[in-house]
């Protein structure tokens, strides 16, 4: 036979096969792109001001690949690659390709256990019950950052195993994070849990999440707890997270209260206000030398206002103020102008951002 002949014999042969792999199996590509102009009144608590192009105003940028092969019996194979870019200059996040998660694992009727880099269990019921996060991600200068970024517990687990499980309206979480120190289980290990309750209009979350550090000489603790209440067309939120630092018996605090109203079928509005509180041997982030700051405290209002020109387009407008006093402002300082300021009682920074989101 005629070798062409044979070739295409071989395809239609192969053609129905194919097909049935194809129905069992998926990849999607998809993603969020999102930028935005924000002006920022004394940034740094020393009175100046900043105006730039700032990437993922609202909603992180990202792209990613997820995909599921069907294995028989309910039983499933599931990946997930994504990876975070700045919109202002092209780069990746997070110094890695797929930084923001990057996992594969088996799904079946009991959940699904997962393996890789993954978001915890803080991360997903946390920004839940954050009233300005609602149905497209945390903005740029979230207030949910107070005190320098703290309560996520660094959002992601790298080395980590996750189990994920749903029965009627709850949901739970579990994560284990390998700390991979030679000679030792504890040091870099991570452990976390949550639990979620969704029915009717009512929402409930508590999450826990604690690290040792890789050198063993600290273990740092993380929770959150949070309600929200649909009536109508608003939604009610309340949510409290906190942290506490062995080494230094270093605490922090964050309450928070807001509402969200889909004013029109294409407006949706939101607003919050957050209180937030540090005490004990408090010090800086980022200095070469940790400075002590000590206790302080901070108040910041915020809101948001989204406008869907489709489905898949929307623009947002952001306004915020925040008051930082003693301790608190250091950590504002040192977070938002690069270096702590106490100089003074208290600094208040003023912010608004007008932006652009598209998902695919």
């Amino acid at each position: 036979m005629h070798k062409t002949a044979r070739r295409w014999l071989l395809a239609g042969a192969l053609l129905p096969a194919a097909g049935s792999i194809h129905a069992q199996s998926s990849v999607n590509l998809y993603g969020v792109i999102s930028t935005a102009v924000r002006y920022t009144n004394n940034i740094d608590g020393q009175h100046r001001n900043q105006t730039e192009l700032v990437s993922s105003g609202i909603g992180g940028s990202r792209w990613g690949l997820r995909g599921e092969e069907n294995l028989g019996g309910g039983n499933k194979a599931v990946f997930l690659l994504e990876n975070g870019f700045g919109t202002d200059n092209g780069k990746t996040a997070y110094n890695a390709l797929f930084g923001r998660q990057a996992y594969v694992g088996l799904a079946t009727a009991w959940g699904s256990l997962t393996f890789g880099r993954q978001y915890n269990a803080l991360n997903n019921v946390g920004w839940s019950f954050n009233p300005l996060d609602q149905s497209w991600g945390n903005f740029w200068s979230d207030p949910l950052y107070l005190g320098g970024d703290i309560f996520f517990q660094d959002y992601r687990i790298n080395n980590s195993a996750v189990y994920k499980g749903t029965l009627g309206p709850v949901t739970v979480q579990l994560d284990y994070g390998f700390g991979e120190q030679a000679g030792s289980t504890s040091k870099g290990r991570t452990l976390g849990a949550g639990l979620m309750y969704q029915k009717g209009p009512l929402g409930l979350g508590v999450s826990y999440d604690q690290r040792r550090t890789a050198d063993g000489a600290n273990t740092i603790r993380n929770w959150s707890a949070g309600g929200s209440y649909a009536f109508g067309k608003s939604t009610l939120y309340l949510g409290h997270m906190g942290r506490r630092e062995d080494a230094g018996a270093a605490r922090f605090g964050i309450y928070f209260a807001g509402l969200g109203h889909q004013l029109t079928p294409a407006l949706h509005l939101s607003a919050a206000y957050y209180r937030y509180q540090q005490s004990g041997a408090v010090a800086t982030q980022f200095q070469p030398l940790p400075q002590v700051l000590g206790g302080g405290s901070a108040d910041a209002v915020a809101a948001v206002a989204d406008y869907a020109l489709s489905k898949r387009t929307s623009l947002f407008l952001e306004i915020d103020a925040v008051r930082a006093r003693s301790g608190a402002m250091g950590r504002e300082t040192e977070y938002w102008g690069g270096s702590p300021v106490m100089s003074s009682s208290g600094t208040t920074r003023l912010g608004v951002m007008l932006g652009m989101r598209q998902t695919f």
